[in-house]
């Protein structure tokens, strides 16, 4: 399950998949590291649900940083996967991002993404670690 609390001491939750976790892990990388304050955790953070953000027809209507952070989390999944090699990120991200209106990508190198890459692993690795009902708690501060 994925519970998101608010600064205000609200929150929302829906019940994961089994790979949805690695996502959403991924989202966390991301935004916290290129500061993408108009992401899935930042749309959380202004009063969005998660169901909500999960409605195709909003999905399409979000702006471009959303956007950027949809395809910034797809691709760190990719490689932390192996379906694509930590070198191609950058590319990967200027070829999806080109199609879209409004993205500015943030400047990045390739240790820029060997970095996030060990975060994502990392985390990935301590959320298999955890028993039924644990949880593992991630902050922006």
């Amino acid at each position: 399950m994925l519970t998101c609390v608010r600064e205000d001491g609200t929150s929302t939750s829906v019940n994961l998949g089994p790979d949805i976790p690695n996502h959403d892990i991924a989202h966390y990388v991301i935004e916290k590291r290129f500061n993408l304050r108009d992401g899935f955790y930042g749309k959380v953070k202004s009063g969005m649900t998660i169901e909500t953000l999960s409605d195709k027809n909003v999905i399409k209507n979000l702006g471009p940083e959303t956007w950027l952070s949809e395809i910034m989390a797809r691709n760190l999944q990719s490689i932390g996967s192996g379906a694509a090699k930590t070198k191609e990120f950058i590319e990967l991200i200027n070829w999806e991002a080109e199609k879209i209106d409004g993205i500015k990508i943030p400047k990045m190198n390739l240790t820029d993404i060997e970095k996030i890459k060990e975060d994502f692993d990392q985390l990935c690795k301590e959320w298999d670690l955890i028993p039924e009902n644990g949880e593992l708690k991630l902050t922006f501060k």
